[in-house]
């Protein structure tokens, strides 16, 4: 009887302990479970604010790279990039320092109305300048575009021109047994150019007085004094259809020739001068000549053509 007594208590404090301990295992999850919402409420709202803090950074990262772009459109880095990379900052703190001093210096700067106005001034005198350098510009490529279009008839009939002096002047120079030729120089055109300035345009004569030997430049360092004034006689010949002039006048003419040059010069003077005018009347002619020296060769042929 005393046994089975014992054996009861016994199984009585096992079960009010196992119920204690229930208890208490009960309330630490409900302890638990109260941290756990605790938790999770902290986790909804720092997940917000991240979200918040990370669109943010996303508006801000757009709005920096509109205002200041570290790479171009080929993806080439930027000025900006490296002087940002050069700063001596190391994190945000000191950054914040550094906006918060250059805000104060900001801050400190006094408005001078004076300085505003000036500015505004030389804004809108910019803004004239500019446009009137537009209007000089289009109007320049307007000339240059109406000076290539006369440029290419006149080029055209000033070729022509030169050409044709440029036969006489080597069938004149042929009957002396010399060679001639006359060219059109344009000049070489500056670098970034395609054509070169009128100022460097010219006529290039070409003579050669001895058998096969090729034409060179008509200049004081290859040519005798007697061959220069040779060939500037014969160019003035070459010239005559070309001039609209009644009469011309050359002083010594015939300085530096010798005697067979100055005959075939001076027969040339008189075929040139004894032609027979032109269609368009008596004044269609190639001049009049008045030979004024003190050495005329005797036996000077045709000389008393009227």
């Amino acid at each position: 009887m005393m046994d089975a007594t014992y054996s009861c208590a016994g199984v009585r404090i096992q079960k009010d302990r196992a119920a204690a301990d229930q208890r208490h295992a009960h309330d630490a999850m409900q302890e638990k479970q109260h941290e756990y919402n605790a938790l999770n409420k902290q986790f909804e709202i720092v997940s917000k604010l991240y979200a918040q803090s990370r669109d943010k950074l996303e508006a801000l990262k757009n709005r920096a790279e509109q205002e200041a772009p570290l790479y171009d459109e080929n993806e080439n880095e930027l000025p900006l990039k490296a002087e940002l990379e050069a700063l001596p900052y190391d994190n945000v703190k000191d950054c914040e320092l550094a906006l918060d001093e250059a805000e104060s210096k900001i801050n400190e700067i006094v408005a001078n109305p004076n300085v505003v106005r000036q500015y505004e001034r030389q804004q809108r005198q910019i803004e004239e300048l500019e446009q009137k350098l537009d209007e000089m510009i289009s109007s320049k490529d307007d000339k240059r575009m109406e000076m290539e279009q006369k440029k290419g008839p006149w080029r055209a009939s000033l070729a022509n021109s030169v050409t044709k002096i440029d036969t006489k002047f080597s069938l004149y120079m042929r009957e002396l047994g010399c060679q001639g030729e006359v060219r059109l120089t344009e000049g070489e055109a500056p670098e970034g150019q395609e054509e070169g300035s009128f100022k460097d345009w010219g006529i290039e004569i070409r003579v050669s007085f001895r058998e096969n030997s090729k034409p060179q430049v008509l200049s004081a360092r290859v040519q005798s004094g007697g061959e220069r004034s040779v060939s500037t006689i014969m160019y003035l010949m070459a010239l005559q259809d070309m001039m609209v002039a009644p009469f011309r006048c050359v002083d010594e003419i015939n300085q530096g020739l010798d005697q067979r040059n100055e005959r075939l010069v001076f027969k040339r003077i008189v075929e040139n001068s004894t032609k027979e005018p032109g269609s368009q009347g008596p004044r269609d002619h190639c001049g009049q000549y008045f030979l004024i020296t003190p050495k005329l060769l005797p036996n000077m042929i045709d000389m008393e053509v009227e």
